[in-house]
């Protein structure tokens, strides 16, 4: 069904329904939609959901217009008194939409970052060294939208990350810090990927490091001299095959955690 907003277009609308909380319009937005539905023609009859207890000055003439009204709690319209219209008590029904329990794994990456940026191209290369293992693996994403960033772009890039991995790839939103610093510890590796190469003002992959992940990412002749592939983390461009000796990757992380303590908030502020 077509969703437009209050200044969209209502054109061969019968049944609009309007569905919102008055209480989040601002004063000019009320007003407008009160004048969007005074022009509407006798014989179009709108609808309204409302989601909340109101009693305004834009609930009560939405009330008068409207043919029906649908109220997700029982005292919705208790404050107008009597009305003339319809009503119906509704509800509104839960939004998980992706229900998977996460399935057991033999090797779990997980990656945290902005949505944007996200190197579709890179997590293939990484996807094919995954398939080379031959090990079950699960790839968990955090993600957040940055505010000078199109959301159109951040669901381009979830669409081309579901087609790179169809199974065992879970979205996990925006995370807090206490969240994001359990999956550092507890998943097989970190990946995060860059445009060209990783910097030595790239948050994501020094807080890796500093909790001892085991970082898949990628250099370039720029990076940081102290990033050394097979070293303190993986550069996913020189790895044939990602390492699975428990040694190895114990080495890799405790060189991380090294590696971060030398470039520390203290080590910073003692520069500064």
């Amino acid at each position: 069904m077509p969703v437009v907003g209050i200044d969209g277009d209502w054109t061969g609308c019968s049944y609009p329904l309007i569905s919102l909380k008055t209480s989040e319009l601002s004063a000019a937005e009320g007003a407008a939609l009160v004048e969007r539905v005074g022009t509407l023609d006798e014989d179009v009859r709108p609808r309204l959901f409302l989601h909340e207890r109101a009693s305004d000055e834009v609930t009560r003439q939405l009330v008068e217009r409207a043919e029906i009204v649908y109220v997700a709690q029982a005292d919705a319209l208790e404050p107008l008194g009597d009305v003339s219209c319809e009503v119906r008590e509704l509800w509104a029904p839960g939004l998980i939409a992706d229900a998977r329990r996460f399935e057991p794994t033999e090797i779990s990456v997980f990656s945290f970052g902005m949505a944007h940026k996200v190197q579709v191209e890179r997590f293939e290369r990484l996807r094919e060294l995954l398939e080379k293992s031959e090990r079950e693996y699960a790839l968990y994403i955090s993600n957040a939208n940055h505010e000078t960033a199109s959301e159109r772009d951040a669901e381009a890039v979830y669409e081309e990350m579901s087609r790179i991995f169809p199974r065992r790839l879970y979205f996990l939103g925006t995370l807090s810090d206490v969240a994001v610093y359990n999956y550092l510890t507890s998943t097989t590796f970190f990946a995060s990927f860059f445009p060209e190469g990783v910097r030595a003002n790239n948050t994501s992959v020094a807080s890796a490091m500093e909790h001892g992940a085991v970082v898949v990412t990628n250099l370039d002749e720029r990076s940081p001299a102290h990033l050394e592939h097979l070293g303190n983390l993986i550069d996913i461009e020189r790895c044939a095959e990602l390492p699975t000796d428990p040694l190895t990757m114990r080495q890799i992380s405790v060189r991380a955690m090294e590696t971060a303590r030398e470039r520390s908030w203290d080590r910073l502020v003692e520069s500064l």
